[in-house]
């Protein structure tokens, strides 16, 4: 499976991928994966390229995808640009999420976790189970698995 992850510097994309890549390990899947992220402390983007069970290196080329999980609406024509032709798995957090988070669990940290559901909701290689076992290591539990759950729906 080939991942992108794209964010702006706080929201999230390095939290989700190492998650992913826990995942993934307790599965016995190699995993590779490259970050680009010199710029989020200023608010710019924060990349994470993966490859489960492939490749020896963790780039991915753009129209080879499967999945990509954009945490800023400002990034899907970039993310759409790595998706395969025939792939329509681009996993979006709005700004309606966003709000929802802040709302209902008073900061927008937590909206990445909505992502992470969605991504385990649509496809095949991790279950609920398995990204509540890795939440569970991670600081704020509770409000996280509440985002998770959200993003399963």
């Amino acid at each position: 499976m080939k991942l992108v992850i794209l964010g702006v510097g706080g929201m999230g994309a390095i939290y989700i991928s190492k998650i992913i890549a826990q995942m993934s390990i307790i599965k016995g899947l190699p995993v590779r994966s490259s970050e680009i992220h010199g710029m989020a402390k200023k608010g710019g983007l924060v990349e994470v390229q993966m490859k489960i069970g492939e490749g020896k290196s963790g780039v991915v080329l753009q129209k080879t995808a499967d999945f990509v999980l954009v945490l800023d609406e400002a990034y899907l024509g970039y993310g759409g640009a790595f998706l395969k032709d025939e792939s329509f798995d681009l996993i979006t957090l709005t700004d309606k999420d966003k709000k929802w988070v802040v709302d209902n669990l008073g900061d927008v940290r937590f909206a990445s976790s909505i992502v992470l559901g969605r991504f385990v909701k649509q496809q095949d290689i991790f279950t609920k189970d398995d990204a509540v076992g890795i939440l569970k290591r991670f600081k704020f539990f509770d409000k996280n698995k509440i985002a998770f759950e959200r993003g399963l729906i």
